[in-house]
């Protein structure tokens, strides 16, 4: 594959700013770090929401359920063993979930393929609807994801959270995330299959009528999406080293597609 110029400069900026941030706890303070990487999260949740809401045209308020599955299972892949026992108080923790134990990397990529299987169950319900409808039954489905991490105490400790997730998300690897996400949604969205999904918001009717199986790349925008989203909230978790059933509730929902909206609809 030949390389234009444009291309060959994104490339040699993306490589002078990972070193730049390989050498910034040197010039940075610990809050500078800290929003820098909020900064990086924020923009692969972003990312995601925008496929889904941005390129596809799904209405989607559930991606708050999708980042607590993120956050929830990278925790309990990075744990020690030791930490869970003494942790889950209320209720032992049950196997495999007590002995499990990965690298930090592998523990984002479980997050985000959970979600994902989440967004697969839901999404062959759900998007059959359109516009506000959709949006109300994603909205629903995220809260009973998070009625379901309070409840699965064996599981996901209940309403007391997790604590003490090592925090592994440094300001390199964030921004190796954020790297990530970008470059392969951008090859997406730039290809057939993009052009599919905006042909799909702009007129799914015609889309339907020349032969494209709307439904099929609905579920595909939306599992992707939903696994860039768990991504994000694997690094959200281990970022703040603590999560709980409140921090996933519509509001942070509504920060993220404000984010999407004051970006642009359908714009990188």
């Amino acid at each position: 594959m030949r390389l234009n110029r444009g291309a060959i400069l994104n490339i040699a900026a993306m490589f002078l700013l990972g070193c730049l941030l390989w050498q910034a706890e040197s010039f940075l303070g610990d809050y500078q770090i800290y929003i820098a990487k909020l900064i990086f999260i924020n923009i692969i949740l972003a990312l995601s929401l925008n496929l889904i809401y941005g390129f596809t045209g799904l209405f989607s308020l559930g991606h708050a359920g999708f980042i607590a599955v993120g956050a929830y299972v990278s925790a309990l892949c990075i744990l020690a063993p030791e930490q869970k026992e003494m942790m889950w108080i209320l209720e032992p923790i049950i196997w495999p979930f007590s002995e499990l134990f990965t690298p930090f990397w592998a523990s984002v990529l479980a997050g985000g393929v959970a979600a994902a299987i989440f967004a697969f169950f839901i999404a062959v319900p759900v998007l059959r609807l359109g516009d506000d409808y959709l949006g109300i039954a994603t909205l629903g489905f995220a809260e009973i994801i998070r009625v379901l991490i309070v409840n699965a105490t064996a599981v996901t400790n209940g309403s007391l959270g997790i604590k003490g997730i090592p925090s592994h998300a440094t300001l390199l690897a964030c921004y190796g995330w954020a790297l990530f996400t970008l470059i392969v949604l951008a090859r997406l969205v730039f290809s057939n299959f993009g052009n599919v999904l905006r042909c799909i918001r702009d007129n799914e009717i015609a889309a339907s009528v020349m032969g494209i199986n709307v439904f099929r790349y609905k579920v595909l925008s939306f599992c992707i999406g939903a696994f860039f989203a768990g991504v994000g909230g694997a690094l959200l978790g281990s970022h703040l080293s603590t999560i709980d059933p409140k921090m996933f509730n519509f509001l942070l929902t509504f920060n993220v597609l404000m984010f999407v909206v004051a970006g642009g609809l359908g714009s990188l």
